[in-house]
């Protein structure tokens, strides 16, 4: 097996605005060169979701291109997200037309040193292909979730229509958020999966399972599939995904809004 310490990671986005929807809310980014990703899926106003989502990534973002691979810490997520926050939540303060937004927030650093940092706010997901087996490192903060965990409904698939999309959590709602934040060993041949619930509510984890074991090796290729496939069960939503998948050597960056 390759050591972790001679691992490279290859990165691509893509972003969809689906087959029912006017506008794409969605916001990605990823930056290669130091190993990190974000997806944000903005919601509320006529414009305000596409607005927060892009505001949240940016800002998060920039908190990230401040730090330096080992030394970036669980605690640098907390403050990217709450920089995120204050930012969404002051546009939104500041414009009538932009009150109700918010955004959902997933963020993933790959590190040298073998670890992976991850924090995320609401129902867009962090998964892992590692082998056969497909495993979402995140609990989505929704009203469903909640139900599930308590035991009122068997899953979040049988769940009401009616509940779907409905956040506990949310970037830039209040003055303040709490971003779950994971860590977790990467190994040689894990594929990463960063995506907007337009994905999971058009697609089976079986079926993901088998496009990132396919294609894991071509992240653009299989960014691409993915979301055509949503878009072929109905694109109900807005779809983006970011795919990250070892490699030896290489570099490949992508910057989607």
């Amino acid at each position: 097996m390759t050591d972790i310490a001679q691992l490279d990671w290859r990165m691509a986005a893509h972003s969809d605005v689906g087959r029912v929807r006017a506008r794409n809310e969605d916001y990605v980014l990823c930056d290669e060169s130091i190993g990190v990703a974000v997806l944000a899926d903005g919601m509320g106003g006529h414009a305000g979701g596409g607005v927060a989502a892009r505001l949240a990534v940016d800002a998060w973002m920039a908190r990230m291109r401040q730090c330096v691979d080992e030394r970036l810490s669980e605690r640098d997520l907390r403050v990217a997200v709450a920089d995120a926050n204050r930012v969404v939540f002051a546009a939104a303060s500041g414009d009538a037309s932009l009150h109700s937004m918010g955004t959902t927030l997933v963020g993933a650093c790959f590190r040298h040193d073998g670890m992976l940092l991850s924090c995320h706010v609401g129902d867009s997901r962090l998964y892992r292909l590692r082998g056969d087996s497909l495993t979402c490192l995140t609990r989505d903060h929704s009203v469903l979730r909640e139900q599930c965990d308590a035991g009122m409904i068997e899953s979040e698939a049988s769940g009401p229509q009616a509940l779907r999309g409905l956040l506990t959590r949310a970037v830039g709602v209040a003055a303040n958020v709490v971003p779950d934040v994971g860590i977790a060993a990467l190994q040689a041949g894990d594929v990463y999966l960063l995506c907007s619930d337009g994905l999971t509510e058009m697609l089976p984890d079986a079926d993901i399972a088998h496009v990132l074991g396919a294609l894991g090796g071509n992240p653009q290729l299989a960014a691409e599939h993915l979301v055509d496939l949503a878009n072929d069960r109905g694109g109900m939503d807005n779809i983006s995904v970011v795919i990250v998948s070892s490699c030896v050597s290489g570099r490949l960056g992508a910057e989607l809004g």
